[in-house]
């Protein structure tokens, strides 16, 4: 077991820039996680960021699809194509850019009650915080100074 000082003298030696580099490498290695948070929760949950529903069906809809999406029933964005499976997140300097690459993005939109979907809904983002970021920089400082 490490003593105080051998600990301070480890502390002092840790740069604000290794630690934020270390802790960007790890972010980019959860891009996936990140994005199907934002999956869930627009499949799913059929929500924006905020909480707030997508959409629902019409009964233009519901004839289209012969009732496999009831008039009023919430938008779960399958009868787009690849809408879902072409959303990425992208880990930036100072955020997280939450796309698609999808052509008919401009149409799906449009059709949608809001265009905030694409990012974590704050409950999202805490869970990420407690379960995944934190437990890293716990390790890295545990690592670093014992």
């Amino acid at each position: 077991m490490a003593n105080f000082l051998t600990v301070q003298t480890k502390a002092k030696s840790i740069k604000p820039n290794q630690v934020r580099s270390e802790l960007f490498k790890f972010i980019r290695s959860i891009e996936e996680e990140l994005v199907a948070y934002n999956v869930a929760t627009l499949n799913q949950d059929s929500e924006d960021v905020t909480g707030k529903p997508i959409g629902f069906y019409s009964s233009g809809t519901e004839i289209m699809t012969g009732g496999r999406k009831k008039t009023g029933e919430p938008f779960d964005l399958t009868e787009t194509g690849k809408f879902l499976d072409s959303i990425f997140a992208k880990v930036q300097s100072n955020s997280i850019l939450f796309d698609t690459t999808d052509p008919k993005k401009k149409e799906v939109l449009k059709n949608l009650l809001t265009e905030d979907i694409f990012g974590l809904q704050d409950n999202d983002l805490k869970m990420v915080i407690d379960e995944r970021l934190s437990p890293f920089l716990l390790n890295y400082y545990k690592t670093k100074l014992l």
